[in-house]
């Protein structure tokens, strides 16, 4: 089911900075009445919404590290996404319209699993990790754009046998909430553009990509950050 508190037909700045829009998307989860146990979060930017929201709901917090799998001819855009234990999610229609053999896909997984380790040693060494089997998840990034990074975010936290698998989003567009709404129990959104162009950071006023350095100084020293039951 898909609760959205706003529809929109095109972006405007609904939030400040991705805390302010972590601390939004707390107060519509409590008001629609949502049931978690876990934030979990997609980095980089979605560390920057998850943890003020974690904060302010009074829940546990872990991190599921996934990345998109950059087109080779094009890489700033993607044709899919990979978890860290491998679960992909491809969008199949760039890679059949940018003809992408086996072989090519298989040797950019490759690639991007390798990055996903380094940032296994970055982010989780040395940190207690929350326990998900059996609990409700609630997954949160700072938006949705294609969806493919959720969608393997989602098959990866499934691997752990949750109860149940939430995502809480500030915006996106509806139809990457379609896509991805039958995967999951519940989908939150805050603001979801009906058609047109859209980008995640049109939403926001103040917005640029987090550096691994700003991802490791939100979470905090390993010993001292609060990592779940």
């Amino acid at each position: 089911m898909r609760h959205v508190r706003e529809l929109v037909g095109a972006p405007y700045p609904a939030f400040d900075n991705r805390t302010e829009a972590g601390l939004e998307l707390a107060d519509f989860l409590l008001r629609e009445g949502a049931e978690a146990d876990v934030v979990v979060a997609v980095p980089s930017g979605g560390v920057a919404v998850g943890l003020p929201l974690a904060e302010r709901l009074g829940l546990p917090f872990d991190l599921v590290l996934v990345r998109k799998l950059p087109l080779p001819m094009a890489p700033e855009a993607g044709f899919g996404a990979v978890s860290a234990s491998g679960e992909v999610a491809l969008n199949q229609r760039l890679v059949y319209g940018w003809g992408l053999s086996p072989d090519v896909i298989d040797d950019v997984v490759a690639r991007v699993l390798d990055e996903l380790r380094q940032r296994e040693e970055m982010f989780l060494i040395g940190r207690q990790r929350a326990d998900l089997s059996g609990r409700r998840l609630l997954l949160v990034d700072d938006g949705l754009a294609s969806g493919f990074t959720m969608q393997a975010a989602v098959r990866e936290v499934r691997r752990a046998g949750p109860r149940s698998v939430a995502v809480g989003v500030p915006d996106a567009p509806v139809g990457t909430i379609e896509a991805v709404e039958p995967l999951v129990e519940e989908l939150y959104c805050l603001v979801a553009q009906r058609g047109g162009s859209f980008a995640v950071a049109s939403f926001y006023a103040r917005w640029h990509d987090l550096t691994d350095r700003e991802v490791l100084q939100l979470l905090g020293p390993p010993s001292l950050a609060h990592r779940g039951e």
